[in-house]
């Protein structure tokens, strides 16, 4: 399992942003899903991350790239 670096264990973001990160992550995971990719759960630290406000979306790909073992 991948650790995720988090800046801070307060959330800076409003419930609102927090929902509308977790719908985007949704929406991105289904189209993937209905081109036949599966979600890798080494992913899942990473996007929980995003939604609580502890990363931006600029630090999502590099991490993801890493856990994965991807080329960056």
């Amino acid at each position: 399992m991948t650790a995720v670096a988090r800046k801070s264990s307060t959330p800076k973001i409003s419930p609102e942003e927090m929902e509308r990160r977790r719908r985007a992550i949704q929406k991105a995971a289904h189209s993937s899903a209905m081109e036949g990719a599966k979600r890798d759960p080494r992913a899942d630290p990473i996007f929980e991350s995003f939604i609580n406000g502890e990363i931006e979306m600029a630090d999502v790909i590099p991490m993801l790239k890493q856990a994965l073992g991807l080329p960056r």
